[in-house]
């Protein structure tokens, strides 16, 4: 038998190249655009995100201590813009006082104010008024009083000095404090009273109507002193003397 002839059929094996098809896209104008923006926001986003967060870390790091330190004991940070200074403070006429800082809470004020030096020459013998920082703290109370105060014999100035009020050196004096006020009867009550015992020496106080005021100037304005100052009136207001015996 012959042999059966050789059939040959072409095999098509089709490249997998073929099978792909690879658009060449050139993006448009507007697309680049599109993108450089979208990076420009990216990075300005990140960017602020930065400055936020080290400015409240470094140059406002007293600012957010305090706003938390305010939530947590229930005072808010009140804008003093052109806003009057609160009493006693608003009976000041020998210097003009300018608020800076207020915090508010329900019965107590914590304020930083700033007084500035009086127009003309002093008076000889008057004592010489400074401009300067002062740190106050006012808190609401139920007694009226005329004008009274514990003034330190250890501090160069003191907040009560802008207040117009007479020394009574010889009623009560003492290493810590001299009294000061506007009647010799309210100045004995208070001589009296245990309030002047839970003063602090480096700690001024004054009653004048119906507020309590200490003048902790020559300490820090801060969280730490502001807890301290709260509990030393609360102190104060549980040892005051009766109505009766400020009259």
């Amino acid at each position: 038998m012959p042999p059966s002839p050789l059939i040959f059929v072409p095999a098509v094996i089709p490249s997998i190249w073929s099978s792909i098809l690879i658009p060449a896209v050139i993006p448009s104008i507007w697309s680049s655009i599109l993108i450089m923006l979208t990076l420009i926001v990216i990075f300005a986003g990140s960017w602020i995100t930065f400055w936020i967060l080290s400015t409240r870390s470094t140059t406002q790091r007293r600012r957010v201590v305090v706003g938390d330190w305010g939530r947590e004991r229930g005072f808010r940070q009140r804008p003093c813009l052109d806003e009057e200074p609160p009493a006693p403070l608003d009976s000041i006429t020998v210097q003009r006082v300018e608020l800076k800082i207020v915090l508010a809470g329900r019965q107590t004020l914590l304020l930083q104010v700033q007084s500035f030096s009086p127009v003309g020459p002093a008076t000889p013998g008057e004592r010489v008024l400074r401009e300067g920082m002062w740190n106050i703290l006012i808190r609401e109370i139920e007694t009226p009083w005329p004008p009274t105060g514990l003034r330190p014999t250890s501090a160069d100035s003191s907040a009560l000095d802008l207040f117009s009020l007479t020394s009574f050196p010889l009623l009560g004096a003492s290493e810590r404090f001299v009294i000061y006020g506007t009647a010799s009867k309210a100045a004995a009550s208070l001589t009296r009273s245990s309030a002047r015992g839970l003063l602090p020496p480096d700690v001024g106080m004054l009653l004048h109507g119906r507020r309590l005021m200490l003048d902790f100037s020559d300490r820090p304005f801060d969280t730490v002193e502001f807890d301290r100052m709260i509990a030393v009136a609360e102190q104060i207001v549980g040892h005051m003397p009766s109505p009766e015996a400020a009259e």
